[in-house]
């Protein structure tokens, strides 16, 4: 988290009301300036452990700092203000269980979309069906369709044994910082994908993707032609032609989206004076 007092409670409350209860939720507060580190301190769980940082890390460092000393089979990124619905860890828990052994490395569900006050703007993003998906497949699709169809940090969860095996989170491309640790994940599996939102992925004008805006084409164009040197993946030239095209659609709807939405917001913060 940082500077998430707005949203910390409700994202803690997300976890803490799921309907599997064996889990540690571990809280790093990258050197919030506002009440975020006072809130995340006011609970009293034994499943709760705070972190604090004597200097902002950014979320490259802060997110490598998170899943450095995990001690459970599974991970989940949580930001601090997205939110877990009460089956999410019991379903996808299960969906390894079940499937880990015949090669799955990551576990991810549909999300829903909402605002600043929760509201629900999109009930279902649904790019993928659900089941299995071989990572050939999965991010052949992702580079064609030119955005990120598995989904934000919130949405995965991964094995804790394959953490080592990657470079971890990088912001060299910061637009596809969670992208590229998918990809390094799905170099050792396959995807399941989750055909129901079990997470709530939140926008605003302050969020991350609305900060980059207009570099997001370019990002994650970089991102693909990255994707496409490796030759586990079998993206050909076609599927970086198509992406191209894609990724400049999605950009644009993305940015009028963020502008219409941040117009709207800033609207309903006009208090008129009589």
């Amino acid at each position: 988290m940082y500077n998430n007092e707005r949203y910390i409670a409700e994202a803690i409350d997300s976890v803490l009301c799921q309907t599997m209860e064996d889990f540690e939720l571990l809280i790093y507060d990258d050197h919030s300036t506002d009440r975020s580190l006072e809130i995340a301190h006011s609970y009293d769980d034994p499943r709760i452990t705070v972190f604090s940082s004597e200097r902002n890390l950014g979320p490259e460092g802060n997110w490598n700092r998170a899943i450095r000393d995990v001690r459970g089979r599974y991970v989940k990124l949580l930001c601090g203000d997205d939110l877990l619905y009460p089956e999410c860890l019991e379903k996808q828990f299960a969906a390894f269980e079940l499937l880990g052994a015949d090669g799955v490395s990551l576990v991810s569900s549909q999300r829903t979309i909402i605002d600043p006050e929760s509201k629900v703007l999109i009930k279902k993003v649904n790019f993928i069906d659900g089941g299995l998906k071989t990572s050939s497949e999965i991010v052949r699709k992702m580079v064609r369709l030119g955005t990120n169809i598995i989904g934000e940090p919130v949405c995965g969860l991964y094995p804790a044994s394959l953490i080592s095996a990657t470079s971890g989170y990088s912001a060299r491309i910061p637009y596809t910082i969670d992208l590229d640790f998918w990809v390094q994940l799905l170099r050792f599996g396959n995807l399941w994908m989750i055909d129901e939102p079990l997470c709530a992925f939140r926008i605003s004008n302050l969020s991350w993707s609305s900060r980059i805006g207009e570099m997001r084409h370019e990002q994650f164009v970089a991102f693909m032609n990255e994707v496409a040197l490796d030759a586990h993946f079998q993206v050909n030239d076609l599927d970086l032609f198509i992406g191209h095209f894609n990724s400049a659609v999605q950009s644009m709807t993305s940015l009028m989206g963020f502008k219409l939405f941040a117009g709207s917001a800033a609207q309903k913060r006009v208090i008129p004076v009589e």
